[in-house]
């Protein structure tokens, strides 16, 4: 009898054990589930991050209505040339991946992107300056890098050319999200 009031006094003393845990992978199941959907990234202070705030891209509306002309105003007279070139269109779903840094001989520098679906991709054993071009299916923009010793940035470039995303301080690890 002596011993079975052992194991219900063990069964008692785990389960404030067991109860910890579990609410320990609720807690992080919950800040990687916000991370993901905010597009961010947790800080070392449980903070969530969301980083540079993201680029909303709009369309071109009809031109306005030309303004009036006052008394006080010179009419210009334009001469007439050739027609102007058509713009070529660009194509906004277009992203530019670049890691580059200091990068040690004996250090391989570890890459994880969002490819043109959204899923997160791991290379390995990548040696800088690294470039890949997408056209992204869906707004999901991440890259970031990761080595044991060697400086690393990143950038995240759009159709135009403009960075939408940097992290430049040469740390041994870079992340870009917007």
């Amino acid at each position: 009898m002596e011993g079975v009031r052992d194991d219900d006094r063990r069964q008692r003393r785990q389960w404030p054990r067991v109860m910890f845990t579990i609410t320990g992978v609720a807690v992080a199941a919950v800040m990687t589930a916000l991370v993901i959907r905010s597009g961010g990234s947790v800080t070392a202070d449980g903070y969530i991050s969301t980083g540079s705030p993201r680029t909303v891209v709009a369309t071109v509306a009809p031109a306005a209505p030309l303004k009036q002309q006052s008394a006080d105003e010179v009419p210009v007279r334009l001469e007439s040339g050739p027609a102007p070139q058509a713009q070529t269109a660009t194509d906004l779903r277009k992203i530019v991946y670049t890691v580059d840094g200091n990068q040690r001989h004996d250090d391989p520098v570890t890459i994880i992107y969002a490819d043109a679906t959204g899923t997160l991709q791991r290379i390995e054993n990548i040696t800088l300056p690294w470039t890949l071009t997408l056209t992204q299916e869906v707004p999901v923009n991440y890259v970031m890098a990761s080595s044991r010793g060697s400086q690393v940035n990143c950038w995240i470039t759009d159709a135009a050319g403009s960075t939408v995303a940097s992290q430049t301080d040469f740390a041994t690890s870079a992340t870009c999200n917007r």
